[in-house]
This record gives structure tokens, C-alpha cells and sequence, in this order.
């Protein structure tokens, strides 16, 4: 195809394109231009991701493995246009999506790529939304955008210390030019580079302006906070660019509708270094005999033991890859498929979200927390690849790997979240945020526990637990691990029976009546055909 002929050729559009066939013929720009990297091997490359947008403002994101970076790199710079055919249309239904297109587009070997000029109107890049929007989640939150606001306040970045690495977050507080204001929760390097400005600019009167591109929104205790995501975001701060300098000028053009108060600024650039434990120390430590006297969402630090697995809804469930719904194992017709999707009849392409409920003790009682994947990984030292075998070779029968069993008998600090879903249904597996086995933490819990627990003596000389208003703390202030923590609703009310011991269980499973819970998603190859 001549590159120089694109005006008289037909491109389609990239609203329209989907996975029905390979020989579609588009016409875009790159937006954005990234490489991921593995997260324990910062140097090592996983792909090269684009953002693309075509004359209509449609937006859809492109991936280049690694293996074939260096065929196509050289051809994509962030503003170049370009026509691409013959490439494969991959699945773009996550709980979290870099655009709203449903689909994307993975690089062949084979696929065409021809140099552009480019489009004849201008396209805007941006994706922003409005903070009220925002605030009311009025948008499909799954979707990256684009954020620009004035900072108003910051607190101190914190080094936080954990297992021998360092992560950096600072929290602060944007407003629009309407004064409408939001919390955000920079990361890394973005905590580093926002410091690091309020600290060189620290006598400057100029408002702050910051344009984070590809940021996403996040829930706590139900309410939104903007954050970067681990790739592909971007952060400007006061640059010379076309949007932060329209902020600028209506900032300087605002009348007196915008009380004066609005706009004060009280920004900190000081680092501050948080030990393990400061983490569970910011919340309520409590008993698990206590969990039931709360009727408001709150987050509470917990020292438990875990002593069983809940194994009612097993330890993963099966989704499919095109709708993202949960499927059932099929055994009454295994040739029409291993799995029945409602919407979609019977398929076999699935994914496994791993969600496994442990039975927790302490001296007061038991309980059931949930635990995710990115806690399992930590916990049994295995990776990705590990489970995704295990899901496999497991096909469905649901039964826990040995490797699990660990945990039993471990001694933990748990960080859990006592939601509205736990309030409103009487649902009493709870969901952790964090845990730890550490030493040093479990024994700083302990102390500042035995210390709360006899800060209140009756007249006969008995202790009283009362709150403590140093370490209360709304749910919305646990953002110590926003990149990590999940929000997690079942999606039924069904009660939770008390459990049952079984002496004779060798397989160490508990057995209670619940609903199934799961927010961590671990895609699997294609499963053969049940047993």
C-alpha cells in the first residue's frame, strides 16, 4: 500500500474493528509509547504498548511482544501516523483497561505497517474526566484517564520498608478550578518527582499543576482516589504544555465566586521512613470477637493464627476469556464443551481468579479472611507460572495444593476490611488487605495491643477495649498499598454458617456456606476437556 496515497484509500475504523477477522486496514497516530518490565526484574523488558487513536478520535491499545520489539520498534514514535493491516485482535476486557475499546491489537510478524501523513484535522489525545464525574463514578472506572488539577495540600512522602525493598507514596489533595477537590495517591517515582518539585519550588507562590496521564481511580471505604498505574502513566508537573497552561491562565483569571480560602496551598516535601509495622499501627488492633461490634466500614489489624481452608467455593473459579463471566464445569454434555457460560452457551478458552477463605484463630475466637493471589505468590514463594500449572494439571477438581499447607499454624498481623457488603448482608469472611508473619511486626502489634487492651480498668479491676483515637482511622485513609489492595463485592447475600472441626479431615478443608468471592485474575492455557 503507498504511503502516500492514504487519502484515497478506505481505512476502517478502529470503533468498528473487532475479532471477526485479521484483514482489517487502520489509519492512527500513537498517543503513548512504553515498555513494561517484570516487576522483580525492573531491566528486563516484557513488551513494547501504544496507545492509538484514528481521525475519529477512537482510541485502541496496541502490544509488541518482546520477542518482536526489535522488527517494529524503529517504525512507532509517540505523534507518528501510521497504516497497519494484518494483525491479530486479542481480548480487552479487564478489571482494569488502558481504554474502553473492547478489544486490542497484538503485533504479528507478518502484519504491514506503512508510514503516514498525517490526519488533516486535529485530534485531542486527551481523556479527561471531570472531577464531579469522578467523585461520583460516573464513567466506567475499570478505564485509564487523563487527570489534570492544581495540588492544594500534600503530606509528607513515605519510604515505606518491607522485606528489604523500598516503595514511595505520597498522598495529596487536587482541586479543579471550580475548587472541587479529590484525593490522589502518587507512587515510586511519581512520589519522588512531586517531592522532589515542592522541595526545589518550595518558596514559589505559583500553583502546582499536575497533568497525570493514564491515571486510574480507586475505591476506599467508597471513596475515589486517583493514582498512577504501575506502567504507562505519566506525570507533569507546571511543564509548558498547552493544557497546564489554560489551567494556568483561568486559575489567574478566577473572580471572587471562588472564595480565596479554596486556593490556599499546603504543600510538604518532607520524606518521612515507616517502619513495617507503622502500616498495621494506623488502625484499630482488635480481637476476632470484637469484628461483629462494628456497624461501619473500617479497616482493623488483627493478630490471628491460620488454622484450616474453607474449601466450599474451592480455591479459584473459571471465567471466560471473550465476556468475562464466571462458567460452570459442564458433566452432562462434555462434547458440546468443559464449560458453560450463561450469556455464551458452552466454551473451553477460560482464566482462573485465584480467591482461597482461610479459617483464622486468636484467643477470642474464629473467623474467615480471603486471600488473593498476590498473597498466595508471597506467601508459598511461587510465581505466576507455578499456579497457572497447578490451576490446570488441578482441571477443576478443586483440590489445594500441598504446597498451601504452610500456612497452617502461622501466626500472622492481618490487615482486614470490614465492608458494607460484611454490614448490609451479615457476610462474615472478611477481606485482607495485607498481612505479614515478621517478627518485629507481630511483635510491635502484640505490645501496642496489650498496652490498648489495659488503658480502661472497671471498678472490679477488669480490663475494658475501648478505640483508641490515635490509631483510628477511616477506610479511605489505607492507601499504604493502593497499587496492591483489591476491592472485592460478592455477588450474593447469602449468610455464613457457623464451622464445623473435623477431627478426621485429613485434607485440613473446612466446610461453611457462602458466597463466591473474586476480584485477582490469573489467565491458564486452554483446558482439555474435563475428566
Amino acid at each position: 500500500m503507498a504511503s502516500n496515497n492514504a487519502d484515497q484509500v478506505v481505512f476502517d475504523k478502529v470503533a468498528e474493528i473487532n475479532a471477526s477477522k485479521e484483514s482489517w486496514n487502520i489509519r492512527v497516530k500513537v498517543v503513548m509509547l512504553w515498555k513494561p518490565t517484570y516487576v522483580n526484574n525492573p531491566n528486563m523488558v516484557t513488551s513494547l504498548d501504544m496507545i492509538l487513536i484514528d481521525q475519529e478520535g477512537s482510541r485502541i491499545q496496541a502490544t509488541i511482544k518482546k520477542n518482536l520489539i526489535p522488527v517494529f520498534e524503529s517504525l512507532f514514535d509517540e505523534g507518528a501516523v501510521r497504516e497497519i493491516s494484518n494483525f491479530a485482535m486479542a481480548s480487552n476486557e479487564s478489571e482494569y483497561m488502558f481504554v474502553p475499546h473492547k478489544h486490542k491489537i497484538n503485533f504479528y510478524k507478518t502484519m504491514k505497517v506503512h508510514v503516514s501523513n498525517d490526519f488533516v484535522d486535529t485530534v485531542d489525545p486527551y481523556y479527561f474526566i471531570s472531577f464531579p464525574d469522578l467523585l461520583a463514578r460516573n464513567f466506567d472506572t475499570r478505564v485509564a484517564f487523563d487527570f489534570l488539577g492544581e495540588v492544594v495540600s500534600s503530606d509528607p512522602m513515605r519510604v515505606i520498608v518491607e522485606y528489604g525493598r523500598e516503595k514511595r507514596l505520597m498522598n495529596l489533595v487536587a482541586q479543579d478550578l471550580s475548587g472541587t477537590r479529590i484525593a490522589v495517591a502518587l507512587w515510586g517515582s511519581f512520589a519522588m518527582k512531586l517531592n522532589t518539585y515542592i522541595s526545589q519550588h518550595n518558596n514559589d507562590t505559583a500553583p502546582v499543576i499536575i497533568l497525570l496521564r493514564l491515571a486510574k481511580l480507586k475505591i476506599w471505604g467508597g471513596q475515589p482516589q486517583v493514582g498512577n498505574c504501575l506502567f504507562g502513566s505519566r506525570l507533569h508537573i507546571n511543564d509548558d504544555m498547552p493544557q497546564i497552561l489554560e489551567f494556568k491562565s483561568k486559575i489567574n483569571a478566577l473572580d471572587t465566586n471562588v472564595e480565596s480560602s479554596s486556593r490556599t496551598s499546603q504543600l510538604n516535601s518532607d520524606t518521612v521512613v515507616a517502619n513495617p509495622e507503622d502500616y498495621y499501627l494506623r488502625f484499630q488492633i482488635k480481637n476476632i470477637d470484637e469484628i461483629p461490634d462494628f456497624n461501619e466500614e473500617v479497616g482493623l489489624t488483627i493478630i490471628a493464627t491460620i488454622i484450616g481452608f474453607d474449601m466450599d467455593d474451592g480455591w479459584y473459579s473459571f471465567y471466560y476469556r471473550d465476556c468475562s463471566k464466571k462458567v460452570t464445569k459442564n458433566d452432562d454434555d462434555v462434547d458440546a464443551g468443559p464449560f458453560h457460560c450463561d450469556g455464551c452457551g458452552f466454551v473451553s478458552d477460560v482464566f482462573g481468579k485465584i480467591r482461597i477463605v482461610v479459617r483464622v484463630q486468636d484467643e477470642s475466637g474464629s473467623s474467615s479472611f480471603v486471600l488473593f493471589e498476590r498473597h498466595v505468590k508471597d506467601l508459598i514463594h511461587r510465581g505466576n507460572q507455578w499456579l497457572m500449572d497447578k490451576i490446570a494439571k488441578d482441571q477443576g477438581r478443586q483440590q489445594i495444593p500441598d504446597e498451601f499447607k504452610i500456612l497452617l499454624n502461622k501466626k500472622f498481623v492481618f490487615k482486614v476490611h470490614i465492608s458494607m457488603f460484611n454490614l448490609q448482608n451479615n457476610y462474615r469472611a472478611y477481606t485482607v488487605h495485607k498481612l505479614t508473619d515478621d517478627e518485629r511486626v507481630l511483635a510491635e502489634v502484640t505490645k501496642r495491643s496489650s498496652n490498648h487492651q489495659h488503658d480502661h480498668i472497671n471498678d472490679n479491676g477488669t480490663p475494658v477495649n475501648k478505640p483508641n483515637k490515635e490509631n483510628t482511622n477511616s477506610v479511605h485513609d489505607d492507601n499504604l498499598d493502593v497499587v496492591d489492595l483489591e476491592a472485592v463485592t460478592p455477588s450474593s447475600s447469602t449468610g455464613k454458617r457457623p464451622i464445623e472441626i473435623d477431627a478426621n479431615n485429613e485434607s485440613l478443608e473446612w466446610s461453611s456456606s457462602k458466597t463466591s468471592v473474586v476480584r485477582d485474575t490469573l489467565k491458564i492455557p486452554k483446558l482439555e476437556k474435563l475428566d
